[in-house]
């Protein structure tokens, strides 16, 4: 896919200058982007809950254990039941934000998922949905039953580089999906996946430019961990610092998206979630799926689980407030 051409160089250099800056110059950065946080959301954490609830995936990306052809996954589908315990678990610990999330997979129908986020938002909470691409009739029946909110992660703006890790697809097919979901008026979030073999800084800048072309409400970036079972198994894993300085680039030049801190970081570098917020980050979530089956929702392996007392204490540890997404964001 052709991007814009019409980029300012000078908003290039900044944001190269921002993701190749000398480990001095940090400090500096970090400071602005927490600058940019506080004037637009002032000193508020956002607190989310996600539940993983099937994990049978139609595709055959590269990088993810759940990925067609990965035979050694155990396969599952939860029932209405415990997701909606989940999401009653969530609304009594305040949290404001309910995350349903699924691979790529037509296994359930659009109506039941309608009923969990019938029950998910009469709960007062908003719901977050991150299910890969359905029929655009399902966006409107969803949309209708109370989702406001949708990520579709992008994972990489270089057209060649994504075909490559997810065969089949095409990364203009996605970018359009993105814009289908923002006319059937849902917020969207979107981001890349760090440290994929052949990714450059080059295409991370053109990653925050499609952000920005995009006008996402969400913008985030997990780094790449290797899943057993795929062909990246024995990939280096992505480098964390360099996924700080991509956390204060989104903040500094798209300012007022929600930017989570995600688990890989965590994973990587004990403290790395803390680190994100001193980088600009504004969310943080708690898995709340089922621990008996949540290992075979294999993003990467041997993954960080989200607590809620990690979460609370990241964000006290931040110096922040805990919000509710729904109410303030």
């Amino acid at each position: 896919m052709k991007l814009p051409v019409d980029r300012d160089p000078a908003v290039r250099e900044m944001l190269t200058g921002i993701l190749t800056a000398a480990p001095g110059r940090l400090p500096a950065i970090f400071e602005e982007a927490r600058a940019v946080r506080s004037a637009h959301s002032g000193r508020k954490a956002y607190l989310r809950a996600v539940i993983e609830f099937a994990n049978n995936c139609r595709c055959n990306c590269l990088y993810c254990g759940m990925r067609r052809d990965n035979r050694s996954v155990e396969r599952f589908r939860l029932e209405a039941d415990d997701i909606l315990k989940a999401a009653r678990l969530a609304a009594r610990e305040g949290i404001g934000t309910f995350f349903l999330q699924s691979a790529e997979t037509e296994e359930y129908d659009a109506e039941w998922l309608a009923g969990i986020i019938r029950e998910v938002a009469s709960m007062g909470m908003s719901v977050l949905l991150c299910v890969g691409v359905r029929d655009e009739a399902d966006l409107d029946l969803w949309r209708e039953a109370g989702a406001s909110k949708f990520i579709l992660k992008h994972e990489t703006s270089d057209a060649g580089l994504f075909a490559s890790m997810k065969p089949g697809l095409d990364l203009s097919d996605r970018i359009g999906w993105l814009k289908t979901l923002k006319r059937h008026g849902y917020g969207i979030g979107s981001g890349p996946l760090l440290g994929l073999p052949g990714q450059t800084v080059e295409s991370l800048v053109e990653d925050l430019f499609l952000m920005k072309d995009l006008d996402v409400d969400m913008s985030s970036v997990s780094v790449f961990l290797p899943a057993a079972g795929t062909p990246l198994e024995s990939s280096p894993t992505g480098d964390v610092d360099l996924g700080l300085r991509f956390i204060a680039a989104m903040r500094i030049f798209l300012r007022r998206t929600l930017i989570p801190a995600t688990s890989t970081f965590e994973r990587l570098r004990p403290g790395g979630q803390l680190a994100c917020f001193d980088a600009g980050a504004s969310v943080i979530t708690v898995n709340m799926t089922p621990p008996s089956i949540r290992d075979d929702y294999e993003l990467y392996s041997r993954r960080y689980f989200v607590s809620l007392e990690h979460a609370r204490s990241v964000i006290a540890a931040a110096g922040l407030t805990e919000a509710s997404e729904g109410a303030d964001a």
